[in-house]
C-alpha cells in the first residue's frame, strides 16, 4: 500500500497545488493498521522528496531533530530514519517544538534579545538510527511512491478544483 499525502496539494519539491491524497493498493482485507502505516510512510516519502531537493540544491544537512506530536512515536522515528537514511535526534521537549519555536520568535521580536540567548538547543535524549533492513525496503517503496505521483500528476491537473 502506498499513500500520497497531498491532502492540501504539494509544495516542495513539486509545487503542485492540485495534487491530492491517494491510497494506492487497497484490497478488501486492508486493515486500519495497514492504512496507518501507509500514512506514516507516505509522509516520510514526501519528506524524502524534500530532502532530495535540498541536497540537489547544494544544501548540507548535518543533524535532523524530530519535533512536534510525531516526536512521541518511536515507530514514526524508525520509519523516518529508514526513509531519510539518517539518524534522528530526539531532544528534551521535542513534542512542543513548533509552539515553543513560535514563542521564542515572538520573544525575540518583543525583547530584542540575541538569538543565541533565546534559542538554545535542547539536549538530545536519544537518537534513532536507520535500520538497514528497513532502509533497503524503503528505497524500492520510495521509487514506487515517486512513480505513482508522476503517473497521477496529469490527473491532478485535470481534476475539478
Amino acid at each position: 500500500m502506498i499513500f500520497l499525502p497531498y491532502l492540501s496539494g504539494e509544495r516542495t519539491p513539486h509545487n503542485d497545488p492540485r495534487a491530492s491524497g491517494v491510497f494506492f493498493g487497497l484490497r478488501h482485507d486492508t486493515g486500519r493498521a495497514q492504512l496507518a502505516r501507509a500514512v506514516l510512510e507516505g509522509v516520510a516519502f514526501g519528506l524524502a522528496d524534500g530532502q532530495k531537493a535540498l541536497l540537489a540544491a547544494g544544501t548540507s544537512i548535518d543533524d535532523v531533530s524530530v519535533i512536534g506530536g510525531g516526536a512521541r512515536s518511536r515507530l514514526w522515528g524508525k520509519i523516518l530514519a529508514g526513509v531519510l537514511g539518517r539518524p534522528l535526534a530526539y531532544r528534551a521537549g521535542a513534542e512542543l517544538g513548533a509552539a515553543f519555536g513560535a514563542a521564542r520568535l515572538a520573544r525575540l521580536a518583543v525583547t530584542g534579545e540575541s538569538p543565541a540567548a533565546v534559542c538554545a538547543v535542547s539536549p538530545v535524549q536519544f537518537v534513532i538510527e536507520p535500520d538497514a533492513r528497513w532502509a533497503d525496503a524503503y528505497v524500492t517503496r520510495l521509487e514506487r511512491f515517486s512513480s505513482l505521483y508522476r503517473s497521477l500528476r496529469p490527473e491532478f491537473a485535470s481534476a475539478p478544483a
